[in-house]
């Protein structure tokens, strides 16, 4: 795949399911529940092999912002074809653009999304479906 306007190809290499918890709660839900998902996104690189791993760890929250009922951390795994153009050997530091970013997260997201379901059908998270994100509003911090 190539990100829109760059010359940057990619794929992706693999899916890592790292962690689930579900915290079953004592009482049990009024319908529908409201439910709050923290996201956070992490990036490492692994220059040997043109890689960045993209991590997701989406913690779930009871509407009552208070009770967590569970979290989910799972990568995704991209080869960057051309990454040694974007990478700095003598500071270990890479400098993607900000569109190729987005697209990985975005991707990382609506996969993190589908092994939710998959993992919380036929429990009390059941609805618990992470809603749509523009990754173009997250805050980036230098790999």
């Amino acid at each position: 795949m190539k990100v829109p306007d760059q010359n940057i190809e990619f794929q992706l290499k693999a899916i890592e399911i790292l962690d689930v918890n579900i915290k079953h709660p004592a009482i049990q839900f009024n319908e529908p529940t409201l439910f709050h998902f923290n996201i956070n996104i992490e990036h490492k690189i692994n220059p040997d092999n043109n890689l960045v791993i993209v991590i997701a760890l989406i913690n779930i929250v009871h509407e009552d912002k208070e009770t967590n009922l569970a979290s989910l951390k799972s990568s995704c795994i991209f080869e960057i074809v051309n990454f040694n153009e974007f990478y700095n050997k003598k500071t270990n530091q890479v400098s993607f653009p900000e569109n190729l970013l987005v697209t990985l997260n975005s991707i990382t997201i609506s996969t993190v999304r589908g092994i939710m379901f998959s993992q919380f059908k036929g429990t009390f998270l059941h609805n618990a479906i992470l809603p749509i994100i523009d990754p173009k509003n997250f805050k980036y911090q230098n790999l």
